[in-house]
């Protein structure tokens, strides 16, 4: 199984403007890579063509901006009606989504200064991913694939993360993940990293308290991933909330 994270960091128009991170990703089986690459080829080739169904990457923060909402009248462009088209076929492939969304001020950049000791954010997310794996794909392993950021901020969480699976109790209990966390860039028409760039700006934006987002957020919510442990449902987006665990 590969799951595709990326990150997105904002401010809330509300709750004081008070900036926030989020890092989500999205789960594609990794015999399924090669048909979801095709059908999202088809679907941009439908909304915008094929000289950008074959040189574009889909980027939310295009598809997404303000404009695109405030005009949506009087606007002829394809991008809503296309990230409609890509929520629906992510619901119906079952595509499942995990992040965690933090606006604690010490840990909502998602990066590990410290190569000995993993953030929460990143355990609160393996920990959903490993959950989802025992129940749904107990006989495979799950690959991390992290958009590249920078080397200054790859190698150390790579190390962290290393380190938390291997050294760490909690990280060995978590056995459904590879232990290796991979770096990868969108451009290279990654479809994988391209979607969950997509997912990501839609979690970004709800959480930014945009109020255009909430149909497409309401279209994302099926494919968030959720499971039942000790009578209590677990989201598999996180929300730390200064202090406030959701």
């Amino acid at each position: 199984m590969l799951i595709f994270f990326d990150e997105t960091f904002r401010k809330s128009r509300h709750e004081h403007k008070r900036s926030f991170g989020a890092l989500t990703g999205i789960a594609i089986p990794e015999k399924e890579m090669h048909r979801v690459s095709t059908d999202i080829f088809q679907l941009k080739l439908k909304h915008f063509g094929h000289e950008f169904a074959s040189e574009k990457e889909i980027k939310g923060k295009d598809l997404l901006k303000n404009r695109v909402f405030q005009y949506v009248e009087d606007d002829k462009r394809p991008n809503l009606p296309f990230a409609k088209d890509v929520l629906q076929y992510i619901a119906y492939k079952k595509l499942y989504v995990f992040g965690c969304v933090c606006f604690e001020p010490g840990t909502q950049m998602f990066k590990c200064d410290d190569v000995r000791a993993l953030d929460n954010t990143f355990w609160y997310i393996f920990e959903r991913v490993d959950m989802f794996m025992k129940i749904e794909h107990p006989q495979q392993l799950a690959k991390l694939i992290f958009d590249d950021r920078d080397y200054g901020t790859n190698s150390p969480n790579a190390a962290a993360i290393t380190n938390f699976f291997i050294r760490s109790p909690r990280g060995l209990a978590l056995n459904s993940i590879l232990k290796t966390p991979f770096f990868a860039i969108s451009q290279a028409q990654n479809v994988g990293l391209q979607l969950a760039d997509f997912v990501t700006t839609i979690i970004g934006l709800r959480f930014e308290s945009c109020l255009h987002i909430q149909p497409y957020f309401d279209l994302l919510k099926p494919s968030i991933y959720s499971y039942i442990d000790n009578g209590r449902r677990i989201s598999g987006l996180k929300l730390l909330r200064g202090g406030i665990q959701e």
